[in-house]
């Protein structure tokens, strides 16, 4: 019987964070799937490494929330990892929940690759944007657009792969996860146009597009997610912070969602 009533109460528990956190979703947008944009700042196993911890992460996160989640596009390290990966996240409200997500992430460990034991500082960049779906008119001029199409082996039979790049922002999407060369035309059209919409209601112009310098970067990280000496994951916009940095790290990130979204709105 107790162990009945403490699972309710762990399971109202959660609901109403749910509820909390729901009731503060109501900006444009808010109710849009997601794609989710993770990219090594520096070129390095440890870096790459990360990029999959939060890869795994977001797709905890994914399952907790009940939504569908799909791998778009990667690009593997050379020893282990991703140096780049991009994750589309189906499930109404997705946009709204991860939104808070948007920035520089920062791991400090034990290098598990490194013989000395020493400390490592690893950063991500992670992009969060909502799927443009029919709902939203905007559309891509085609003269914009260059599409490159795998082509067929004799030894791998027909390619699947499709790249498509934007030209005047040079923003490219490779996509071999589908089975065809149309699906994944498909797909990596509206990562560009989720991207390029996404610029566009921030006020971004297209010419003002370049890549941003790795220090300039890492010189803003939104939360720090620290291993050792002690285990510790704060948000550096709100500074709340947690001890329980496995639970985090199994997608459990409503603590940093509602503080976020409290602070924004």
């Amino acid at each position: 019987m107790e162990w009945e009533l403490i699972a309710n109460f762990n399971f109202l528990s959660t609901e109403l964070k749910h509820v909390e956190i729901f009731n503060l979703l109501n900006q444009p947008f808010d109710d849009k799937g997601a794609f989710i944009t993770i990219t090594a700042v520096n070129n390095d196993l440890d870096s790459h490494d990360w990029v999959h911890m939060l890869l795994r992460m977001y797709s905890k996160w994914s399952e907790n929330h009940y939504s569908k989640i799909r791998l778009v596009d990667e690009t593997l390290g050379e020893f282990g990892g991703f140096e780049y990966a991009i994750l589309e996240i189906s499930g109404k409200y997705a946009y709204g929940y991860l939104k808070s997500e948007q920035g520089i992430h920062q791991l400090k460990r034990i290098s598990p690759f490194s013989r000395n034991s020493t400390i490592q500082t690893s950063f991500a960049k992670v992009e969060v944007i909502p799927i443009v779906d029919e709902s939203i008119n905007f559309e891509i001029p085609e003269k914009d657009l260059e599409i490159t199409r795998g082509k067929h082996s004799l030894m791998r039979g027909p390619s699947a792969l499709v790249k498509v790049t934007h030209l005047p922002t040079a923003i490219s999407i490779t996509c071999t996860e589908g089975r065809s060369q149309s699906a994944n035309l498909e797909k990596a059209l509206a990562v560009i146009k989720s991207k390029l919409f996404s610029m566009q209601i921030q006020g971004v112009s297209l010419k003002d597009v370049k890549k941003p310098s790795s220090k300039n970067l890492v010189n803003n990280p939104i939360r720090e997610y620290i291993f050792h000496p002690y285990p510790k994951v704060k948000d550096l916009r709100t500074n709340v912070e947690t001890s329980n940095i496995e639970e985090v790290m199994k997608g459990n990130l409503d603590l940093f969602t509602k503080t976020y979204l409290k602070q924004t709105h």
